[in-house]
This record gives structure tokens, sequence and C-alpha cells, in this order.
């Protein structure tokens, strides 16, 4: 028996507004347009592996029904469970109805899905109005637009689709109703050169008669001083329906909302939020509100030097509720007021929801996240208690009250990280009931599940699926969500894409936004930013640039999708010729000097490299290194590319030559230093000869069992663990070091009370963050280390199922949905004498099963158990 199930276009469950996502420049026309669909299968018996399938394309889901179809792919041989609509078929501004049909072979007939649907995005005619903005707001406030239109027909066939754009983040709503539950739309991109727009099925909200569209819009991104020079806070919408369409122009109203952002929203002073209860009103979206004191609005011209595109990845949403823990009174000793202190019980991103009693109009109540209780130490903090200080890195909210029952701030346009809660200004002291937390994430679907006999483990695993989560806001993955809220390569791609975004969240989608969010930052000389999409001045290196080639690399290796790897190529060919204007001697040189060439970062101490530093100049080189070689194996895999490829080789084998020459250590068999970060990166970048592989590795295991802890920080994360997970003779030793509680380790942040991975070791480091993506990406080692989930072939069609057995771990059990559906593999130990290894290969796919020390096997799809004896 065979079932369809996960019906997706373009990596994303029936969404709305689709364009092409790799498309650079504006979408003109979608002639060329050609749309991934995917699909699982479920299936039983002799049912294991799809022959050949059939996919059919219509406009309505009668057409699919009565066989009226737009497209017929015809019944096509092959395993794979995706194809691609031919271009040529996809016009704008359109919905389509699909459903695929699978064949299992056996005789067996073709077995149909249900109907999947998406709809299309505009091309740049189709925007016929204009970019409005408020007249004469200032920068940080809080803008509500409106427009007012008449609909003659009760009852309207086919779909009514409001396209929204904004240099800012905005909410919808029609006829008083908030058109769906994202918030934060749309997703982060480079202000300055394309903004997102989101596409909305409002059809539900519509009646016969008088009708209100209307949009509250925060300034966001706009405000930043990355973006503020180049952009302004403007809005442009555009509604097609049956024979209808609307669009902003200058007919549009304004006003000035009642709550505003606080603070500069930029680097170390992210702001928050001030909402004035005296000017609170829910009527101000509804058809028959007064609008005799709002404005019209005014044309931003410059909003037309935009790239307008769909935004294609999930978007940011309230994913939990938290309740407050305790509430505690602090006495202010020098202003001699009461502060009262909340613990939500732990770290989290998003909103405040906090209600009030017993206000008058007017007063004011200052509301201070902090990550931290209390930090005496702490450096040039705002607000002090006596002789400690609240840490908030500039997160304050304001509430003015309006005098009268039901006071309530919360969040709308900014966010905020943190645990502790801080309210000055009350009354009365707040309920426990009255305060609740709403995280927000816009990271896919968690999808992988890891568990085993040791209780820290499971505690590292889950603490490491929720930093990203928590880190994981606007549609970019960020170091952390408080101070910075930047897209740092090293922190985002890598060691956090490949051990953690990847194998246990839905996140293609994101991955193909992110690469595209490289290149948009990549400046004429072909140097790439080292954050993305903002840009940012920051802090960098090689590995930043290089992140884009990661990126869709790995995103290869798991969904096979070459489009990605198409994106990434001609950014990179800039990339390496700028590197290349800066080699010597066959090795690359500081480009640039202090943060912007750095080494390794936060390791324990903590450790700082910048440009300066031997140690820096050899990171580097091997992240050239790297890149030269995602380089190669890209452009061995597009084909027809042979030229880059021989001229890619040749420059990496005289750079790993000379790096050899010149850091190896031969009475030591080490690589300057010889520290565990420079011993990794070696080994993965090739560095080291084939005949000296062994006696590195032997000095990097040394160093692990002489050290007795990581001594790695956030950018060598990816070398290390690529390293350690694919040599024999490390799991052991990293799962001793894992099961540890002391300083520097993942167990002592669970020792010291951590709920979000900190951006350093010293987790008490003042200044640092506790929600921080340093150290993401440890999952790897459970996932693909002691449970051996892994992919063989790009795409997933062959599984590598290759668990290890450690010292003092007695079972374990692993899962990671994969583009033929959900790889299972677990052990258990009975005492010394015998183990049971359980696997379950999805219908589709094939594996290589690697268990003890027997031959590898090649198995199909289907659920198996093997048990081996340990002697």
């Amino acid at each position: 028996m065979v079932r369809i199930y996960e019906l997706r276009c373009e990596y994303l469950k029936e969404p709305l507004g689709i364009d092409d996502p790799y498309q650079q420049g504006p979408a003109i026309s979608f002639e060329k347009f050609s749309p991934r669909l995917s699909w699982k299968v479920n299936g039983r018996g002799k049912d294991t592996r799809q022959v050949a399938y059939q996919v059919v394309l219509s406009n309505t889901p009668e057409g699919l029904r009565q066989q009226k179809t737009i497209w017929n792919s015809g019944l096509i041989r092959g395993h794979q469970p995706f194809c691609f609509v031919p271009a040529g078929f996809m016009q704008p501004n359109t919905t389509y109805y699909w459903k695929v049909g699978v064949s299992s072979g056996n005789g067996s007939a073709v077995v149909w899905s249900e109907p999947g649907r998406f709809s299309t995005g505009l091309i740049r005619q189709q925007w016929l109005g204009t970019w409005i903005k408020h007249p004469s707001a200032p920068k940080e406030s809080h803008i509500w637009f409106r427009k007012n239109f008449v609909l003659p027909n009760e009852k309207m066939p086919g779909h009514f689709f409001a396209y929204v754009a904004s240099i800012g983040y905005h909410e919808l709503y029609v006829n008083g109703q908030k058109a769906d539950n994202r918030v934060l739309a749309p997703a982060i991109s480079r202000l300055d050169k394309r903004v997102f727009y989101v596409t909305y099925d409002i059809s539900r909200f519509l009646k016969k008669g008088q009708n209100a569209i209307a949009i509250y819009y925060g300034p966001g991104w706009s405000r930043n001083n990355y973006f503020a020079k180049r952009t302004s806070q403007a809005i442009r919408v555009q509604v097609y329906g049956n024979q209808f369409s609307l669009f902003s122009d200058t007919t549009w109203l304004c006003k000035e909302s009642y709550s505003k952002n606080s603070g500069r929203f930029d680097f170390m002073d992210m702001g928050g939020e001030l909402v004035d209860g005296r000017a609170y009103t829910d009527q101000w979206m509804l058809p028959d509100v007064d609008t005799s004191n709002w404005q019209h609005v005014v044309n931003y011209p410059p909003g037309d030097s935009v790239t307008l595109s769909a935004q294609m990845t999930d978007p940011s949403e309230i994913i939990d509720t938290i309740a407050a823990k305790t509430i505690s009174r602090i006495i202010d000793p020098e202003r001699h007021d009461t502060i009262y202190r909340v613990d939500m019980g732990k770290e989290f991103t998003g909103f405040l929801q906090a209600g009030f009693k017993g206000l008058r109009g007017g007063d004011t109540v200052a509301i201070m996240v902090s990550m931290r209780d209390t930090n005496p130490r702490l450096v040039g903090a705002t607000y002090g208690i006596g002789n400690k200080v609240i840490e908030e890195q500039k997160q304050q909210q304001r509430y003015i009250a309006a005098g009268r029952g039901g006071e309530i701030f919360r969040n709308r346009f900014n966010f905020f990280g943190g645990r502790y809660i801080h309210f000055r200004g009350l009354r009365q002291a707040p309920h426990l009931k009255d305060i609740q937390g709403l995280e927000v994430s816009s990271a896919a679907e968690a999808t992988a599940t890891f568990e085993c006999s040791d209780s820290l483990f499971n505690k590292i695993f889950a603490m490491d699926k929720y930093t990203y989560q928590m880190c994981h806001t606007e549609g970019v993955t960020v170091d952390c969500p408080n101070r910075e809220r930047l897209g740092y390569g090293p922190e985002g791609a890598y060691q956090t894409m490949w051990g953690l975004g990847l194998p246990c969240f839905n996140a293609a989608a994101y991955y193909v936004k992110n690469v595209r969010d490289w290149a948009d930052v990549q400046l004429p000389n072909g140097f790439i930013n080292n954050v993305a999409p903002q840009i940012s001045d920051m802090y960098g290196s090689v590995l930043n640039g290089t992140a884009i080639l990661n990126t869709a690399w790995e995103h290869y290796r798991i969904y096979g999708d070459k489009r990605i790897l198409e994106a990434a190529y001609p950014v990179g060919q800039r990339w390496l010729a700028f590197l290349s204007r800066h080699t010597k001697d066959s090795m690359l040189t500081r480009y640039q000097f202090g943060g912007y060439f750095l080494g390794e970062w936060v390791s324990p101490g903590p450790i700082f490299e910048y440009a300066e530093t031997a140690e820096a100049l050899f990171f580097n080189n091997c992240a050239y290194a790297m890149t030269l070689d995602f380089m190669i194996r890209i452009a061995t895999t597009l084909e027809g590319r042979s030229a880059d490829v021989q001229q890619y080789a040749q420059t990496l084998n005289a750079l790993r030559q000379a790096l050899h020459r010149q850091y190896y250590k031969p009475e030591t068999g080490t690589y300057l230093n010889g520290d565990q970060v420079r011993t990794a990166f070696a080994l993965y970048a090739g560095i080291v000869p084939d005949s000296l592989r062994e006696r590195v590795n032997a000095h990097l295991q040394h160093l692990l069992k002489s050290q007795g802890y990581l001594n790695i920080g956030s950018f060598g994360r990816y070398p290390f663990y690529k390293t350690v997970l694919s040599e024999a003779g490390y799991f052991n030793l990293i799962a001793g070091i894992l099961k540890k509680d002391t300083y520097p380790g993942y167990g002592y942040f669970l020792k010291k009370g951590a709920t979000t991975f900190p951006e350093m070791w010293e987790i008490d480091q003042p200044n640092s963050t506790v929600i921080h993506t340093s150290y993401t990406g440890i999952s790897a080692f459970f996932i693909k280390g002691l449970a051996g989930i892994n992919e063989a072939v790009s795409g997933y069609d062959t599984v590598l199922i290759s668990p290890h057995l450690v010292e003092n771990v007695t079972w374990c059990k692993a899962s990671v949905e994969t583009p033929y559906g959900r790889v299972k593999s677990a052990w258990q130990k009975e005492g010394n004498r015998q183990v049971t290894y359980k696997i379950t290969i999805p219908f589709g796919a094939v594996a290589r099963v690697r268990l003890q020390n027997q031959p590898e096997k090649l198995m199909s799809s289907g659920d198996y158990v093997f048990e081996y004896s340990l002697n």
C-alpha cells in the first residue's frame, strides 16, 4: 500500500506568491521560472521504491478532477521524489493546483496524492501603484496606513490576493481582522537592494459594500545605521481579485499610532518599544472609523530602485507562550523606589505581554530586560540597583498608562532576548498570571529527534535546538538576538548549518534565501561583506565570505538541487578572484587588519585572534584552501567547467604544499602552535600529506586526552567536527569530554543554570550574551556521530548509517527527516555481551549500513534489526 504525503513547492507547504528564489534582478516575466515540486511516499510490503511518477498541473481543483490540465508530465521513470515544472508554463498572479501519481513497480497501478496548491507572485509591470510613506512622522514612529474600497458583489468568485512590501515591518488587516499569524514581516533583506513582499489570501475577509485594508507599520531595520541613509519608512501594496485591483497611491491615509520604537535600533542599542496607553484604540483598522484627523500619504520615489522579491522562507511567528515563574521586590536605595524583578524561567527571544493594575493616567512604567539576574562586574551598565546592576543590553521598553482598567503592554515591532524582566514605576505589584513571554522565531519546523541513556547528552541536544530557534528571527540566523542581531557567516553557516539547521530543521527554503542574501552583499571588487543580509562593516574573516559556498554545498548534499550551486558559483568566482589578488608565494596574505581578518574566535580564555597574529594568518589560509575545495566540488558537480576545476586545483595544490612547508614542524608533527583548531583545520583543509595524516591525527587525539576539553571557539567548530566525525579514534574522546560539567564545556553551561548556549565558554564574562550561536551545532555529534545518520549521495538518495558506540552510553536512538522520509537509527547494549541495532530506511531510499566491524551492507527501505556480539 502506497501513500503520498508532504507535497511542497520550492520546499514550502502550499506557498502563496512565489517567484524564482535564485533570480538576482527583478522579475520581468516568469517565462524561465521552473518551480520545484516535491513529495514523499510511504509504502509497505513489497512496495519499497518509486519506479515512476506523473505530475499534473491545473488552474482549478476541478481541472485536476476532470483532467483539464495545463501541464501533464506523463509517466516518467525515476525514483527521485521531486520534479521541475518546465519553463514557460508559469504565469504571474496565478493559483495552481497539482497532484502526483506514483508507481512502485510489481505491476501496481499509479496511486495519486491529494491536491496541492501554490500561487505565483507579481512581475514588475504588475506593481501598478507607488511606494508611500507618512509625510512627516519621525523615523521611530509606528504608522497606520489605510484605504477604504467598495465591492459590489456579495459573492466574489476566485481568490483575492494582497501583495505587501515594506521597508521595515508590517501587519496586514482587512476589515479589522489580521490577515495571518506572522509577526515582524517581511523577512530581513539588504533593504537598499532588495525588499521582500508577502502574499496574503484575503478572500475570506471581504464582504459586499464598504471594506477597509489597513497596514500597521514599524520601521525595523530601516532605522538602522546600515540602511538609514539609503532607505526610508515606506510600504507598497497591490491587491488583485476577480476583475478588481487596488494599489497604494496618494489616496491612502496615514496616522501615527499609539506605539513607537525606543532606542537607536543599532549595534549595542537595538532598543525596545514605547506604548502609549492613552492613545490606544483597536478601531483604527475598521471600515467605518472616523478618519477626519488622518493625513494623506506621500509618494516615496526612491523605493522604485529596489528589487521586489517574494518572501520564500518561513515567517517569524510566536511559537510558544511561557508563563512567568517568580516575582521578587527590590528597593533601589539611591532612588528610593521599587523595582519588581520577574524571572521567566528561561532565556527566550520574543515579546512581552504584561498587564498592570492601579496605574494613573500618565504614569510611566520602565521595563528593563536582562539576560542575567545581576552582574556586579558589568562594564558600562545603564541601570544601577545599589551595588548591583541590571544588564539589559539597552533593551528597554516603556508603557505610559491611560489610567483605566485593562492596561496591557505588548511588543509588536521590536523583540528582545533575555530572561529577567524588571518593572520600575508600578503602583501595585504585578501578578504572575498577568505576565507572559511570547517566543518568536522564524526557524522552520524542528524535525530531528535524539535520545540516549545519558541525560546530559539529551539536555545538550535540546538546548542546541532551542538556541538555534531563539537566534533565528526575521528570516536569518544571527549571532545573538539582543546586542547585534547580525547574520555573521561563521555563526550562521558552517557548524550551525551543517550540524543543526539542515539535519534538525525543515530549513531547505531558508538556506536558499541565505545564499541570495550573501550574493546581495558582495561588493563590485569581489569582496563579500562579513554579515548578510545587513551591510555592516563588522568583524570577519575568509570564513565569512565563503559562507555562501559552504551553505550551497551542504544544502546540495541534503537536497540534490543543483540550482543553489549555480546561484553560488559566480559569486564564488568573484570572491576567489579577490582573494587571489592578495596572495604571495601561493599563500594568502592579510588583505585587512585588526578585526577584519580574524582567526579563531572565543575559544577558552576567552581568546580572540586578530589579523596581526600568526594564528589568524594560518587559520585564514586554511579557510582559503577550503574555499578552493568548495569551488572545485561545485564546478565538478555542475559540469562543463573543467578549465575552472583545473585552475582551482592547481592553486589549491600549490597552497597546500606552501602551507605545509611553511608551518609544519616535523620534530613534533604539528602545524604552527599545534593546538586543536590548527591541527583539525590542517587535516580538514588537506594541508597534511597522506603519509602524515596518522601522525597528525594522533597528535590531535593526544591533545583531547591531555587537555580534557574542547579547546575550540566559534570559527573553528566546523573543521574540528568535520575532522573528528570522519576519522577513527575520536568518538570516545569527545563523548568523555561532553559528559563533564566543568569549565569549559556544554555541561558547565547547564551546571551554571543556562537554558541557551552563551557567546563565550566564560558564561559570566561581562557584556557577553548568553543567547548566542557561538557553539551551536554540537547536535552533529549525536545525530551524525552516535546515531550515525548521514547522507552518502547528494539528495539522501543513499543514506549512510554508521553508528558509533561509546563508553558509558548504553542506548541511543535518533531520527532525521530526509527528502525521502524519516531515517531512524537506534542501538542498545546488553551488558558487555551484545548490541542490538534497529534501523529504518524510508520508502525510495537505499542505505549503506556499517555496523561494528562487519562488511558494509546495501539495504533498501524497511525496518531492520541486527544483533552482534561485543566481544
